[in-house]
């Protein structure tokens, strides 16, 4: 251990329990969150000393955060109904990473997957991995996957602060059980009692993955076989299942229709801290409390100017921390909601909790989108740089190929990932032109400013996700955009995931400042399946004169002296 872990009771159970592992999400055992880690140096009492503000740079902590992962299969029953799925530590949801803003964070992981081998890949979602572009965790793109049996590990630093999450960027493993929160503290910019740490939503599948990435690339014209409905909707790993409803797989498989709610413990008069994230596969979700207002103070890493929400809309991959104040009766219970929008999504049941659900019906009419731009305003200003170096025009569509499988299209190509050769060591050795369209590299030089112009012809909705960076949100709304349209140009928003509506656009802008190779994707696990994958190639030249750890290469000998022996059965794009 290092002389720097956090050392501090996280969400672990000293034994099974077959929902959940070895996991206390969910439960009132589960603790509080502190403003800090406080086992290092304390300069003018806090980690991160006079670093109060993003300008100053990213503080020099000198501490190392060290974690250790064991990925490996596993029968857990979330929601009470037995399922073989992909873990790591035996938890459900996964393991907390915690650190301060400028610390280092190292973990170990160990790819015990048996029963079926496959690799793995872990991605640390939001950090930009400045000077560490190899251990972004997508496989192809920045490294080759561990090989069953191997280990590899991940070093890179904390650069940006606030809520995150991490997961496995091989084909849609993650939806399997391999991900988990991501805390980063740093200051505050608005002042509460209590963090109660991470709210994790997400809906939840019983058939394996590989199965439902098949069922969405399938050449079938029925709706609801290629966009798959999840069986259920969990807060922190949690929920009751109906196990007399009909199953569409295995009849005989144990089930338990009580196998328990999430509980929180609000303390009368506080105002609470709250980490939303929706860890999900495809579904955008509403959330909200009963008899309490929420005031939303960041949206993924970046702070925002707090305002209050009835609810709050997260699809795939998004965060936003909320404030709560315990300020009803305090001898009565209230409900927590996570509900699946089935305008936007589909779910066999879609709201996470059990009773009283006749009694929640909402007049709103909701939009498959994220709040107004107007409404969301980035605390720490940045203008938007109204002349871009380069602008890229991308058109998005859904289209049967010459095989019969749905693939999506960005300009009429559709990525596919190349696990024996990662496109970022091909950029470190020169190899700058990627011929192949499966690759689907844009290659922007030495452009530091770039403006992507994403318009959607399908019927669908997209939480499009960035590495390597955030983005400024400059528009989107319904049909394409109109060329000049910029909200907020003094502020516009800013965060690493927004969602672009169906029949509509969405136009990002962000800096190129940080050399490497960087995916550019819709966040729905079976979208992405599907080929929904763009790669930013950012100054090349840069790349080529950095230095890549040795780790790199051998991980990719190991891979490929494994599938020597295995065949890779890898039915969709890779990621």
């Amino acid at each position: 251990m290092t002389p720097y872990s956090p050392g501090r009771v996280t969400c672990r159970k000293p034994r099974k329990h077959i929902t959940n592992g070895g996991s206390l999400w969910g439960t009132l055992d589960c603790p509080t969150f502190p403003d800090y880690l406080e086992s290092n140096p304390l300069p003018y009492g806090k980690p991160w000393a006079l670093h109060d503000h993003p300008s100053k740079g990213v503080p020099h902590t000198g501490v190392t955060r060290y974690y250790d992962f064991t990925v490996a299969r596993g029968i857990l029953a979330p929601d009470g109904y037995e399922k073989s799925g992909i873990y790591v530590n035996g938890q459900f949801p996964g393991p907390i990473i915690e650190a301060n803003w400028g610390d280092w964070i190292e973990i170990h992981v160990h790819n015990n997957i048996t029963n079926y081998e496959e690799g793995t890949a872990i991605h640390w979602h939001g950090i930009t991995q400045k000077g560490t572009p190899w251990f972004d965790g997508v496989p192809g793109v920045s490294q080759c996957p561990i090989a069953p049996g191997s280990s590899f590990t991940y070093r890179f630093r904390a650069d940006k602060y606030g809520t995150s999450w991490w997961h496995s960027h091989y084909s849609a493993q993650y939806t399997a059980g391999v991900w988990g929160p991501l805390i980063i503290y740093g200051p505050k910019h608005v002042s509460y009692d209590v963090d109660l740490g991470p709210v994790m939503l997400g809906d939840y599948y019983h058939a394996p993955y590989i199965d439902i990435v098949k069922k969405a690339a399938t050449n079938s014209t029925d709706f609801n076989t290629y966009v798959p409905w999840s069986d259920n909707s969990l807060i922190n790993g949690k929920n009751n299942y109906n196990c007399s409803m009909p199953q569409s797989n295995n009849q005989n498989v144990p089930c338990s229709s009580h196998a328990g709610l999430s509980r929180f413990r609000f303390q009368p008069g506080k105002t609470h801290r709250l980490r939303l994230m929706n860890t999900g596969a495809a579904a955008l979700i509403h959330f909200s409390i009963d008899g309490h207002k929420m005031r939303v103070i960041a949206n993924d890493l970046e702070p925002v100017v707090p305002y209050e929400a009835d609810f709050v809309t997260l699809h795939v991959a998004q965060r936003t921390d909320i404030l709560v104040k315990a300020d009803a009766d305090p001898k009565k219970t209230y409900w927590m909601r996570s509900t699946i929008s089935l305008n936007c999504s589909s779910s066999i049941r879609p709201i996470a909790s059990l009773t009283l659900l006749q009694l929640w019906r909402t007049k709103k009419s909701f939009l498959c989108k994220n709040d107004d731009l107007e409404k969301t305003t980035p605390y720490f200003q940045q203008p938007v740089d109204p002349h871009p170096d380069t602008v890229e025009t991308i058109e998005v569509d859904l289209l049967t190929n010459t095989t019969g499988q749905h693939v999506w299209i960005m300009n009429n190509r559709t990525q596919y990932t190349d696990y024996n050769t990662p496109v970022l060591l091909e950029a470190n050795r020169g190899n700058w032109t990627f011929p192949d369209p499966k690759a689907n590299v844009y290659n922007f030089g030495t452009n530091r400013t770039v403006r992507i112009v994403m318009n959607t012809v399908y019927q669908a909705v997209h939480p499009m996700h960035i590495h390597g960076t955030d983005f400024q949100v400059l528009s989107e709304g319904p049909g394409a955009w109109d060329g000049k349209t910029i909200v907020n140009p003094h502020n516009p928003l800013r965060r690493d995931t927004h969602v672009s509506r169906r029949y509509g656009h969405l136009v990002i802008q962000f800096t190129a400042d940080n050399p490497g190779t960087w995916s550019y994707h819709c966040h729905i696990a079976w979208h992405a399946s599907m080929g929904f994958n763009i790669l930013f190639l950012e100054q090349p030249a840069e790349l080529r004169r950095t230095p890549i750890p040795y780790v790199m290469d051998q991980t990719c000998v190991d891979w490929k002296a494994w599938t020597k022996t295995h065949v890779v059965d890898q039915i969709d794009s890779g990621i």
